[in-house]
């Protein structure tokens, strides 16, 4: 497939320095304990045979109350492939580290490539590759484990990648091979993790705005787009309404949805939760400019540019649905287009830069700029990584390692009645503890019972001989 060229080592030392600022921020988390959720898939892997394990990843419908995996999100492939590093890792971290870092790796070259296949000139592709790279705001889809699932995003990017590629092939039988290679790559992404369909739209908006949008008139135009809704279509009916759980409870369109949206949005370009007023009101203005940049692009008649910005837009969508829950580790998909229509605007920016007549070199100005910006952003997101393995994987480690040394093993038949209960294990009235007690005391199941430190003179009397305490820190 053939894109734009650029000097060999320009593209490698584009993707070897915006490698170095995802090494960088991601460092202390390469070696971070599991936490929360790992303990589910880490009892799952253990403790059920291949056959049950795939069943229940690729069929959670028939038992769905049983399921230990895969009853609130269909991602066979990703409970799959969690169960194939559990054969090779074990008990130990940093192997299933270092495969989510390089499933990152890969979305950074991904989306090098998608954007010099979109005819983004070399500085504009630079720019995208690295804020992709650096963006902080959904750092939890590399650092936590059981965010395995961002291995869909860089197949989804490369499948997008395909597509265009397909639609600008010369024979016939070039189109249907890279059309079926392209479905292939976006299907294999969706049973990664179901928000891949935010690929859906850009690829509609690329084809529409840049590739046919001078013969919108035409049906066939819209032929390339066909079977890809087709595969959106089946997907949804196979991944809900058909044999998943019911998603009523977890997905809305009303008030709230909106009010995620416009959270999202202002992830874009202030990644950041402060709260003096200034940064408040600086955060709101950059979202509002995110908003009205798709009727500047289309004043302007920048066509990519305007493609980009709504495919970014369109892929925050899925995520403004879900009510159970939002943060900016979601962000992590919507940072790829983010990135790339970035990169479109910086490759319309560039060639104004000799014009300004302030400085005596422009580009190597603002190449300077872009290296110094890189630098700050990967402290900031070093630090931010070191606060949430702090707070997150270690904290957890230590309670855990703490309870194992107050109780060296529980009886079978007993309760474990715990409080000091860190936060991500407490989580959902504790969701993930009976599941991270049972791993850590094999044998039958363990129950597990919460309750508050203030309460524990109540819970003494209730407990049996087989019941056993714990009070971290006493």
């Amino acid at each position: 497939m053939r894109s734009p060229r650029t000097p060999a080592r320009v593209a490698i030392l584009a993707l070897a320095t915006s490698f170095a600022l995802a090494l960088v921020i991601y460092w202390p988390a390469l070696d971070s304990p599991f936490l929360g959720d790992d303990y589910r898939y880490l009892l799952a892997s253990r403790d059920m045979s291949w056959g049950d394990f795939l069943h229940d990843a690729f069929v959670p419908w028939v038992e769905s109350e049983a399921s230990e995996i895969a009853a609130d999100h269909w991602r066979p492939l990703s409970w799959t492939y969690f169960r194939l590093q559990y054969g090779v890792f074990g008990d130990e971290p940093v192997g299933y580290h270092l495969t989510s870092f390089a499933a990152h790796l890969g979305g950074i070259v991904a989306v090098w490539f998608v954007a010099r296949r979109l005819r983004i000139s070399t500085p504009g592709a630079v720019v995208a590759t690295m804020v992709f790279a650096a963006h902080p705001a959904g750092f939890e889809s590399v650092t936590w484990i059981s965010a395995l699932s961002l291995v869909g995003f860089p197949l989804a990017l490369a499948g997008w990648l395909t597509f265009i590629a397909a639609v600008e092939a010369p024979s016939p039988a070039r189109q249907l091979r890279l059309h079926l290679l392209a479905l292939a790559l976006i299907t294999i992404g969706l049973l990664n993790r179901e928000t891949v369909v935010a690929v859906f739209p850009a690829m509609g908006a690329w084809l529409l705005l840049v590739h046919a949008r001078e013969r919108l008139r035409d049906p066939r135009a819209y032929l390339p787009l066909v079977p890809y809704f087709v595969l959106f279509v089946l997907y949804t009916l196979v991944s809900t309404w058909f044999f998943t759980a019911p998603r009523d409870q977890s997905l809305s369109a009303d008030a709230d949805a909106l009010r995620r949206s416009w959270f999202y949005v202002q992830q874009a370009l202030a990644p950041a939760d402060l709260d003096f007023a200034a940064f408040v009101f600086v955060k709101r203005a950059l979202g509002a400019l995110v908003l009205v940049s798709p009727l500047i692009a289309l004043a302007t008649r920048r066509w990519l540019v305007l493609a980009l910005i709504l495919g970014f837009l369109a892929s925050i969508v899925p995520y403004a649905l879900f009510n159970v829950g939002y943060g900016p580790r979601y962000f992590y998909f919507p940072s790829a287009f983010l990135a790339l229509a970035l990169g479109a605007v910086a490759m319309e920016l560039w060639p104004l830069l000799p014009r300004l007549p302030v400085l005596p070199n422009p580009a190597q100005a603002a190449t300077g700029a872009l290296a110094a910006a890189a630098l700050l952003v990967a402290a900031v997101g070093n630090n931010r990584v070191g606060r949430w393995v702090e707070q997150g994987p270690e904290q957890e480690q230590r309670w855990i390692d703490e309870l194992l040394q107050t109780h060296s093993e529980l009886p079978d038949d007993g309760i474990l009645y715990v409080t000091n209960v860190p936060f991500h294990m407490a989580l959902l009235n504790g969701f993930v503890l009976e599941p991270t007690v049972s791993y850590l005391y094999p044998g039958a199941p363990r129950r597990v019972q919460m309750f508050f430190r203030v309460n524990l003179e109540e819970v003494r009397p209730y407990l049996r001989p087989q019941d056993r305490l714990f009070v971290p820190g006493e």
